[in-house]
């Protein structure tokens, strides 16, 4: 018996020293990586934020790396991303050293041989946020119902998917120029019914927007009663108290964002150091107060609050290809309720 315990003491303790000696292998690997990106150019980082967002997040990894110069170019619209990328690379030779997009953007330019890949477990990157080795995924984009609370009493309002498609919403709902909830959807319910409800929704004579921040000041200025819009981008008129409310949904559909490091990228060290930062509980709680949209995958985040109870639902992304298909299906479905505003 005193053999036994011994050996569980030896054991519990190899354990204890197996873990510190590899805490100590990640932060000497940052170190290193800090040493390496101070001594390398600005860091470029094409996003889709106002610069002024990203400035308050830039300023945040100065506060631990102060040395290690970043600079944020916008880029918006998802589509552009993976283009301009493309023309940056063959035309000069280089582009951005980090880019963030969704999966589909990120994984076409992977496609081509332009991202680096890297072995994030070594920085100390958590697994569930490292679905390859080319990219990280930093945040999503949530799909939630958003109310006019004046306009809508509390005991009318929606709170579920079937909720949405009751024929009293006629010409008072809104949502997105793309249907990117429904096909999200789809991977959860399966396309024949996420076609249904699309249709179902088609039929409301929604009002369509090409960007979900002016519906979101829409719905907030009692325009339009209910949207389908999403979280971040309501943020802004809540902050300035108006009578919008967000509804999470369940299932909740997304879009995850990725970020990828370059194969072009001047600075290399200095891009991974970021992007391992990024996804630290500091990063993510910058990103995600500078930007409203956070994490899902990280636990501290308001986004991981707001769908750690839901199922959530989007295509992983090695099934980009099907949710490119399912998507232009289902955009043209929706775009027959009429002009985008």
């Amino acid at each position: 018996m005193q053999v036994s315990k011994t050996v569980t003491a030896w054991a519990g303790a190899a354990a204890v020293i197996s873990l510190a000696l590899a805490g100590t292998a990640k932060a000497d690997a940052l170190s290193e990586l800090a040493t390496a990106a101070a001594k390398g150019p600005e860091v470029l980082w094409y996003e889709s934020s106002k610069e002024s967002q990203i400035d308050k997040v830039i300023a945040a990894f100065n506060k631990k790396y102060p040395n290690v110069k970043v600079k944020h170019i916008r880029v918006v619209g998802g589509n552009k991303m993976a283009g301009r990328v493309v023309q940056e690379v063959q035309g000069r030779g280089y582009t951005a050293d980090l880019v963030s997009s969704g999966a589909a953007q990120t994984w076409a330019l992977n496609d081509r041989n332009y991202l680096l890949k890297t072995d994030w477990s070594k920085l100390g990157v958590p697994k569930r946020v490292t679905p390859t080795d080319f990219a990280v995924a930093i945040a999503a984009s949530v799909y939630v119902i958003l109310v006019n609370t004046k306009k809508v009493p509390a005991e009318e309002q929606p709170k579920s998917w079937d909720d949405l498609t009751k024929k009293k919403w006629m010409g008072r709902i809104g949502g997105w120029v793309r249907a990117g909830a429904h096909t999200q959807m789809s991977k959860v319910w399966g396309q024949d019914k996420a076609e249904a409800e699309l249709r179902k929704f088609v039929a409301l004579k929604p009002f369509l927007f090409k960007s979900t921040f002016p519906m979101a000041q829409q719905v907030a200025a009692g325009e339009v009663d209910v949207a389908i819009g999403f979280f971040h981008t309501a943020q802004p008129p809540i902050s300035a108290g108006a009578p919008l409310k967000r509804i999470a949904l369940d299932p909740a559909p997304m879009h995850t964002i990725y970020t990828a490091v370059t194969k072009s990228a001047r600075n290399k060290a200095g891009a991974t150091l970021f992007l391992s930062w990024l996804v630290t509980s500091t990063g993510a709680k910058a990103y995600e107060d500078a930007t409203n949209r956070g994490s899902h995958l990280l636990e501290g985040t308001r986004t991981h609050a707001l769908v750690k109870e839901a199922k959530t639902a989007e295509y992983p992304a090695e099934e980009t290809g099907t949710y490119r298909k399912v998507a232009k299906k289902f955009n043209k479905i929706l775009s027959s309720a009429g002009a985008a505003r």
